[in-house]
């Protein structure tokens, strides 16, 4: 009796860490749009860098990168973003939102020397068209201003290039 309560309790342990792992591969996925559909307009004021709209950016994929000071995701992130910004694929194809952050942005740009336009969505407006569901979020743009996919996952370079790609 004891050895078969051992095996359910095992039994159990395995399908639930196979549902927390199937769980999480599904967050670690960019998850495309079902049907691409033009990007919101941009926050019109600019925290750093030059003023940025999504006309500047058609021509070409580019990615949105949603964060905030206080999230410990987009922490977590940051020095991967500042790479990729750096990068041959990400120069001149990343933009930052500073989404409803009554944080300290200028000291979080300064640490992890994020060198690319960083807008403010104070009011959550920009986001809230965006359908952003919780930060970091990413979206990544096709070259004709239309959102290709997004991922809630804090980034790495490898996924930042995967996902520019794919939306290309």
């Amino acid at each position: 009796m004891a050895g078969r309560i051992a095996t359910h309790r095992y039994a159990l342990r395995v399908a639930l860490a196979a549902l927390v792992l199937a769980g999480l591969a599904y967050g670690l996925l960019a998850h495309p749009a079902k049907a691409r559909r033009l990007a919101p307009a941009l926050p019109s004021r600019t925290l750093s860098g030059p003023p940025t709209t999504l006309a500047d950016l058609r021509g070409r994929p580019a990615v949105i990168v949603f964060f905030a000071s206080w999230c410990d995701g987009c922490k977590h992130e940051a020095p991967a973003v500042a790479r990729f910004a750096r990068s041959r694929d990400g120069r001149g194809h990343i933009v930052a939102i500073d989404y409803s952050d009554a944080g300290n942005w200028r000291a979080f740009v300064h640490r992890y020397g994020w060198n690319f336009p960083v807008l403010s969505d104070a009011t959550g407006e920009v986001g809230a068209a965006f359908h952003i569901p919780v930060l970091p979020t990413v979206v990544f743009l096709d070259a004709r201003g239309r959102i290709a996919s997004t991922s809630s996952i804090p980034q790495t370079l490898a996924t930042l290039s995967r996902g520019l790609a794919s939306a290309a």
